[in-house]
C-alpha cells in the first residue's frame, strides 16, 4: 500500500511539473529563423486566466499571413554594426507611431540581446525622413527575464532618444510590467500546447522636440500584450496586442504561430428588403421584408427612415429584420438597411437605399388609391409650368414634399390643369390627383 501511495505522489508530482512548463533562453529565437503565423479578427477573450487553464481557440479563422524573420544587425544596414556591434538579433518593430507630419518614419527595427537571465531590446533603428538613423537606448527594455514560470512579476523601465539632425528630437520613456498570470493548455487552429500566459503592460509617453521651435509635443502610448508562450516555439504561439487608453482597451492584432495556410476567400452579403406596399395612406401598416442573402444566423438588421413621421408598431424596432410601420404624415419616404454578418474572419457588411421608395397620403375612404386615371405629367423634370392631364374631371391637384408637408394644392373641374412651380425648391415631390372616382399619385422632380 505504502509503494502503491509513493507511485501515485511521484505520478501526481511529474504531470504537476509537466504542466507547469517554465519559459527560458533556449526557447527564444535566433538569428535565421523564419517562423510563420497568421492572423484573425475573431475575438479571443483575454479576462479569464489563471492555473491548469484550457484555452479553447481552434475555432479561429485566418484573414492573413506573415513572417517573423530574425536577422542579423549586420544585413538590416551594415552602418548599424557601428552602434550596437553585434547583439543577438533584429526584427521589424514599430516602436515610434507617426506623431507628427515632419517625421517620416519606416523601416523600423528593434535590436535584441540574449542572456541566460532576460531578452532585452538594446537598439533601435530606423529610416526617418530618408535617412538611416540606429540608436542605442538609454535603458533597456527588458522583454522577458527567466526563468519565466507561473506567478513571476517583474517591473522595468526603459528609455530611448534619437537626434533627428537639424530638427530636433524623438524620445520615448517608459515602465514595463509583465506579470506571469496563467499556466495550462492553449488549442489554437495550429495545434495544442502546454503554456505559461504572459501579461505585459507598458506605459509609456512618446515625444517629439522641434528645435526651432523650442517645443515639444508628447503622446501616451500604453499598451497591453497578452502572450501564450510554449517551449520551443520561438514565438507567442497565440498573441493579443492592444492600446489601453484612459481606460479603454482596443485590440490592434491577434494572431497565432502557423502553418501555410490559404485564407479563406472574403465572405460577402446582400443587403435588400422590399415592402408589401409602395403606396399606402397613415391609416396603413408596412411591412418591411428582409430579402437579404446569404441567410445567417446572428446577422445584425438596422433601417432607416426618412422623414422620421413614422413608428415602429406590433413590437418591432429598427434592428429587426423585417419591422412593421405606420407613418404619421403623408410624403415620399426613403428606406435604408445597413446589415452585418459575422461570418467569415472579417464581417460582412452591406447596405442598401431605396430613394423616395414609399408614398404616402391621408385616407380618404376612396378604396382604389391608385386607379388608373390615364394620368399624364408634364414636363417631368419641370421648372417653369407643369401640366396635369387625366381621362376624368379633375377636383383637386396636390404637391407634397419629402417631409410630407402640402406645399400647393388647387382645386379644379377640368380634365387639364397648369400651373407654376417657380417658388418652390427643387427636388423630389408627390403629385397627388384627385377625381370623382379615384386618386392617382406620381413623383415629380422640379429642377
Amino acid at each position: 500500500m505504502k509503494k502503491l501511495y509513493v507511485a501515485a505522489l511521484l505520478l501526481c508530482f511529474y504531470s504537476f511539473s509537466d504542466a507547469q512548463i517554465t519559459i527560458t533562453r533556449n526557447d527564444m529565437p535566433a538569428i535565421g529563423d523564419i517562423v510563420r503565423y497568421s492572423t484573425t479578427t475573431n475575438n479571443i477573450n483575454v479576462s479569464t486566466t489563471g492555473p491548469n487553464m484550457v484555452w479553447d481557440y481552434s475555432n479561429l479563422v485566418i484573414n492573413g499571413q506573415g513572417l517573423d524573420s530574425f536577422r542579423s544587425i549586420l544585413s538590416v544596414n551594415p552602418l548599424y554594426v557601428l552602434s550596437f556591434n553585434f547583439l543577438d538579433y533584429a526584427i521589424r518593430n514599430d516602436v515610434f507611431p507617426n506623431i507628427s507630419t515632419q517625421v517620416q518614419i519606416s523601416n523600423q527595427y528593434s535590436f535584441y540581446k540574449k542572456t541566460n537571465s532576460y531578452v532585452e531590446i538594446e537598439g533601435f533603428g530606423a529610416s526617418i525622413n530618408g535617412i538611416p538613423l540606429p540608436a542605442a537606448y538609454d535603458v533597456a527594455d527588458k522583454i522577458y527575464q527567466f526563468p519565466l514560470s507561473y506567478g513571476r512579476k517583474d517591473t522595468t523601465p526603459y528609455e530611448l532618444s534619437i537626434t533627428i539632425p537639424s530638427l530636433g528630437k524623438l524620445h520615448m520613456v517608459g515602465r514595463r510590467f509583465n506579470n506571469v498570470d496563467g499556466w495550462g493548455t492553449v488549442i489554437t487552429p495550429y495545434d495544442t500546447f502546454q503554456c505559461l500566459r504572459l501579461r505585459s503592460y507598458q506605459q509609456e509617453t512618446d515625444s517629439f522636440t522641434i528645435d526651432a521651435l523650442g517645443t515639444t509635443i508628447g503622446i501616451p502610448n500604453n499598451k497591453i500584450t497578452y502572450q501564450w508562450l510554449a517551449n520551443g516555439q520561438k514565438i507567442p504561439v497565440l498573441e493579443v496586442t492592444g492600446n489601453d487608453q484612459f481606460g479603454f482597451y482596443t485590440v490592434t492584432r491577434r494572431r497565432f504561430r502557423d502553418g501555410v495556410r490559404v485564407p479563406p476567400p472574403p465572405f460577402t452579403v446582400q443587403a435588400d428588403f422590399r415592402a408589401n406596399h409602395t403606396a399606402c395612406t397613415t391609416h396603413d401598416t408596412i411591412s418591411l421584408i428582409n430579402r437579404s442573402a446569404p441567410f445567417v444566423a446572428g446577422t445584425s438588421y438596422l433601417y432607416s427612415i426618412t422623414p422620421n413621421t413614422f413608428n415602429y408598431v406590433q413590437g418591432t424596432a429598427n434592428n429587426v429584420a423585417s419591422p412593421k410601420v405606420n407613418f404619421t404624415a403623408p410624403g415620399l419616404y426613403t428606406v435604408s438597411l445597413h446589415i452585418v454578418s459575422p461570418t467569415g474572419g472579417t464581417p460582412a457588411t452591406s447596405d442598401t437605399t431605396k430613394v423616395d421608395y414609399i408614398t404616402v397620403t391621408w385616407p380618404t375612404g376612396v378604396s382604389d388609391l391608385n386607379k388608373d386615371l390615364s394620368l399624364e405629367v408634364y414636363p417631368n423634370p419641370v421648372s417653369d409650368v407643369l401640366t396635369v392631364r387625366t381621362a376624368e374631371l379633375i377636383t383637386e391637384v396636390s404637391l407634397i414634399n419629402t417631409l410630407g408637408q402640402r406645399v400647393m394644392m388647387r382645386t379644379n373641374e377640368s380634365k387639364s390643369v397648369s400651373f407654376s412651380v417657380k417658388s418652390l425648391e427643387e427636388g423630389t415631390y408627390l403629385l397627388e390627383v384627385v377625381t370623382a372616382s379615384g386618386r392617382q399619385l406620381q413623383k415629380v422632380v422640379i429642377q
